[in-house]
């Protein structure tokens, strides 16, 4: 039980993907905010079939969305017992290949998050 306890105090990486996911909705509203406008204005439904950057936004923010939730669930997984290894190799990977892509990008974000699940894993 202590052990757990411990543990809980810890920053969570799952709090790190949260507080990313709230940066990429925010950078989101702030790049995109009239697209965001003019598709509630159309309506909502159907109206990012009209337009490439419609749609490029509309994945743009489940991808925030999507960050948010993992985030939330990995941070309850961490409240119990470090996450595994597995996934810091994933968030590394992600970190280095969008990065790469998009230098100019928070892609860099996931990398010092996918080490810190790796160290925390490898400490246990």
């Amino acid at each position: 039980m202590e052990r757990t306890q411990a543990y809980g105090r810890k920053l969570r990486v799952g709090t790190l993907l949260r507080l990313t996911g709230l940066l990429h909705q925010l950078v989101g509203l702030l790049l995109a905010g009239d697209l965001v406008v003019a598709v509630l204005r159309d309506g909502y439904v159907g109206a990012f079939e009209v337009d490439v950057q419609r749609a490029v936004m509309f994945w743009y923010f489940v991808s925030g969305f999507f960050m948010l939730f993992a985030g939330s669930a990995l941070a309850e997984i961490e409240r119990e017992r470090p996450l595994p290894a597995g996934l810091g190799w994933w968030l590394l990977g992600i970190g280095v290949f969008g990065g790469l892509a998009i230098p100019l990008s928070g892609f860099w974000l996931a990398v010092p998050q996918g080490l810190l699940v790796l160290a925390r894993a490898r400490a246990r």
